[in-house]
């Protein structure tokens, strides 16, 4: 095989792995900070769920606070009661009692609804602390196997591109000018040679090209996307086989047709 093929060929792999550590490399930070804006947001559901039992105590001692407020009113109400001197104020002190009594009851039915709440304020503050603890196990885990996945990563570029430069330095520089142009362009430079056309492509080749591909001595580029071409004769489709032979009828017919036994002779005597 042509020398600068072969390196090209060679080149071109060590090209496109380079490109996907690269880029590896640079989705890794991306993926630890959707990690911990995961974590972010378990971290605010816990602070939520706390905030939610923090107002439901409030809400109970301020409905604690009003029922006293109005047990002191309805108290100071009755001792009123006693030195009233018409009936009409007497009704009015009857009124503000009754009043007084319904916002109470009120507050009453309200501290049952916020204790009914924080019944469940205080599962759902478990729940979200369970999963805190278990995303945050999670989190390091996978941060740390990103610090390592980064490391190795890096290793592996930096003895690709020393083995990068090596290949490069053996190529004819126009040729490598032509490769480079392609990789910049098509992302990739060297096109598989097979059963007449080109694999990149698609475009036919023509017979003599294609006798001058498959002995890989020369640089041969398509016509078409202008990528390199290399042949792999192992890869070429097998001759189909031959169909048999048919019989003409002339043949047949002798096969058919057995012929008859001679008739027996009797001597003479």
């Amino acid at each position: 095989m042509n020398q600068d093929l072969q390196k090209l060929i060679e080149l071109e792999k060590v090209d496109r792995e380079a490109t996907r550590l690269t880029e590896e490399v640079a989705a890794l930070p991306k993926r630890v900070a959707a990690i911990e804006e995961k974590l972010a947001e378990h971290k605010a559901a816990v602070e939520k769920a706390k905030a939610g039992i923090k107002a439901n105590e409030a809400g109970r001692r301020q409905m604690e606070a009003d029922i006293k407020g109005f047990q002191e009113k309805i108290a100071k109400y009755r001792s009123q009661s006693s030195s009233v001197k018409t009936n009409d104020e007497y009704r009015a002190l009857m009124h503000e009692v009754e009043f007084a009594e319904k916002q109470i009851s009120g507050c009453e039915d309200k501290i049952l609804e916020l204790m009914i709440s924080l019944e469940n304020e205080e599962k759902s503050l478990k729940t979200a602390e369970a999963e805190l603890k278990t995303e945050s196990v999670d989190v390091e885990r996978e941060k740390a196997e990103a610090r390592v996945r980064t490391a190795e990563d890096e290793k592996l570029l930096a003895s690709l591109h020393e083995k990068r430069e090596q290949l490069r330095s053996g190529v004819n520089d126009s040729t490598l000018a032509h490769y480079d142009r392609l990789m910049r362009q098509r992302k990739f430079a060297i096109a598989e040679a097979r059963e007449q056309k080109c694999l990149a492509c698609f475009v036919m080749i023509r017979p003599q090209t294609w006798e001058e591909i498959r002995t890989n001595e020369q640089m041969i580029t398509c016509n078409s996307c202008g990528r390199i071409f290399y042949y792999d004769p192992d890869k070429e489709a097998p001759p189909p086989p031959e169909p048999p032979k048919k019989k003409t009828k002339a043949r047949a017919a002798e096969t058919e047709i057995e012929p008859e036994p001679a008739a027996e002779t009797t001597p003479t005597p």
